[in-house]
């Protein structure tokens, strides 16, 4: 039966690896990890690396080959395509090595979330002055969102000043000193007020 413990919840499993018969045990929740219901499937040296990201295989197969113990994260794509994130222990033994899987999964997406959480409030009000002000370029210049982008960018570097910092002084200056003609204001408010007749 398939656990329903939180995906965010430390999950831990056993295996054992018999060295002289090439012969591999896992416990449910070790096979689990893997995406199969114990006894599914029989564990084999070919089946784990499968499974492993192709650049973790050389090295749970050395340490593994190594007949000592070893300690390794390792990233797997279980049987249905989920991503995970384990640690392997293995400590060896007279008949081979025996140890335990810890599914840190959960625990390392809730820290990238919280990671990502973090710095988007700092990446939003970064990018709001540089929106605006690559608004202004578009509307003065008439140039696409990427031009204006690149003209921001490079005067930023000719002042030695970062982005979002230049950004920010060109829109306060725009808004301290920039007389907008009546004309144009007359045109922008026709088309504010009939852009939804325009299809």
């Amino acid at each position: 039966m398939r656990s329903r413990r939180s995906p965010a919840a430390l999950r831990t499993g056993t295996f054992g690896h018999r060295a002289a018969e090439h012969r591999w045990h896992w416990s449910a929740e070790t096979a689990a990890m893997h995406g199969y219901e114990l006894g599914e499937v029989v564990p084999t040296a070919e089946l784990l690396a499968a499974h492993q990201h192709p650049d973790d295989r050389a090295l749970f197969r050395a340490a593994v080959g190594s007949g000592e113990g070893f300690c390794l994260r390792q990233r797997l794509t279980d049987a249905r395509g989920n991503a995970r994130v384990v640690i392997v222990v293995a400590d060896p033994g007279p008949a081979g090595l025996t140890g335990f899987y810890v599914d840190l999964t959960g625990p390392v997406a809730a820290q990238h979330r919280a990671l990502i959480d973090d710095a988007l409030p700092d990446h939003a009000r970064l990018r709001g002055p540089i929106e605006r002000a690559a608004g202004m370029l578009m509307v003065v210049y008439g140039i696409p969102a990427r031009r204006a982008d690149a003209l921001l960018r490079a005067r930023a570097a000719e002042r030695g000043l970062e982005l979002s910092r230049f950004a920010e002084q060109l829109c306060a200056a725009v808004a301290d000193g920039v007389e907008v003609p009546a004309r144009l204001r007359t045109v922008f408010d026709h088309v504010l007020l009939t852009v939804h007749q325009r299809g």
